[in-house]
């Protein structure tokens, strides 16, 4: 398990109730969900999404997802998920994350791989240069 890292960019996600199991702490499941979110914050903040300078005839999907449990979480904490672009292909890139509880304790660290695609044609495509552009911007 590599040591984990604190990434520039963060959001914060408040635990429900619900997220916990029967163990009283927050599912495995859950935190699968977390990362989603804040990687849907970071690519809006990036300006990933449509506009009318950068129209999408497709957009990225999940190819691979891994996640290091490191500690228990539990209602009501608020866990602070960083975010960062770790590299990007011709067609794919990855984004790497890492979750502290209030006590600056790393709770996980992630990683999820994503595939450029076209939903019309239904294959993968390279990166558009207006979107690779976007993501060298962000990660310098």
């Amino acid at each position: 398990m590599s040591k984990p890292e604190k990434y520039p960019y963060s959001v914060q996600q408040k635990v429900a109730w619900g997220d916990m199991d029967a163990f009283g702490h927050v599912n495995n499941v859950v935190y699968a969900r977390y990362f989603e979110t804040a990687r849907a914050s970071y690519f809006d903040d990036m300006g990933l999404w449509e506009s009318p300078q950068k129209p999408m005839e497709g957009g990225p999907v999940l190819t691979h997802i891994e996640m290091d449990y490191r500690k228990q979480v539990r209602f009501p904490e608020t866990i602070d998920i960083s975010v960062k672009l770790e590299s990007v292909k011709n067609r794919s890139f990855s984004i790497v994350c890492s979750m502290w509880n209030q006590a600056g304790e790393c709770v996980l660290t992630g990683k999820a791989e994503l595939l450029w695609f076209n939903f019309s044609t239904g294959k993968p495509v390279a990166i558009p240069d207006v979107y690779k552009e976007q993501f060298f911007q962000q990660n310098k």
